[in-house]
């Protein structure tokens, strides 16, 4: 099962089992502990979900949700998940119609994230071939996740072809264009080893200019 489509079953599954959690007595409230420790869960769940496939700390459904997890409403929980239940629904539609970057792009993008914090702390410790091998390897997934979603054949071609490419189509400018091909000279020299042919400050721009590719084009 793909990836996208284990996410999406998710956000079914979770839609689906509020439709009874959500509902509390004729106050509202809990009907008793056991319902409260499922809506708990619930929330749990949910709450990771949307940090799993939303990057982006500021994006609006990201920031709602965490305020409502991150809020007690003791007896009145139900009306928690009946909330984020109806902001899961919402963020499924708005995905369903390109308003907000696909499944596959949000949950690589923070994959993506999650390597390139592994690549700064050893950049800051001077490291530049650890740094150089992940920052690298992060950039040309980037690349070709790009490349496949502006429908180019990416398959069997070099960095520097699709680079070319992408600058033919418009998608990188000149500046964008040179930065990248720095970058892609550090991935290809990392992957033989040639540690001499890049140093810390190829490696710095390379993870700032993936991680600016990430924010623009998968958040």
């Amino acid at each position: 099962m793909a990836l996208e489509e284990k996410i999406r079953n998710k956000f079914d599954k979770l839609i689906s089992s509020s439709a009874t959690l959500k509902l509390g007595n004729r106050h509202g409230q809990i009907l008793n502990d056991q319902h409260s420790q499922a809506c708990k869960a619930w929330l749990a769940s949910a709450h990771n979900l949307a940090h799993w496939v939303l990057a982006s700390s500021s994006n609006p459904y990201k920031t709602a949700i965490d305020k409502i997890c991150s809020t007690d409403r003791g007896l009145r929980i139900p009306d928690s998940v009946g909330a984020v239940a109806a902001m899961l629904e919402s963020l499924l539609s708005d995905i369903d119609n390109g308003l907000i970057s696909s499944i596959e792009n949000q949950t690589r993008a923070v994959v993506f994230d999650d390597f390139l914090d592994h690549a700064k702390e050893y950049a800051e410790q001077n490291l530049s071939k650890e740094s150089g091998v992940i920052s690298g390897v992060v950039f040309e997934d980037a690349l070709r996740t790009i490349c496949r979603n502006h429908d180019i054949e990416e398959k069997g071609h070099k960095l520097d072809e699709l680079i070319s490419v992408l600058s033919k189509q418009g998608i990188f400018n000149e500046t964008k264009a040179k930065r990248a091909r720095v970058a892609a000279h550090v991935r290809t020299k990392a992957t033989h080893a040639q540690w001499d042919e890049f140093d810390i400050s190829d490696v710095k721009t390379t993870i700032e200019f993936t991680e600016e590719l990430i924010t623009s084009n998968l958040c």
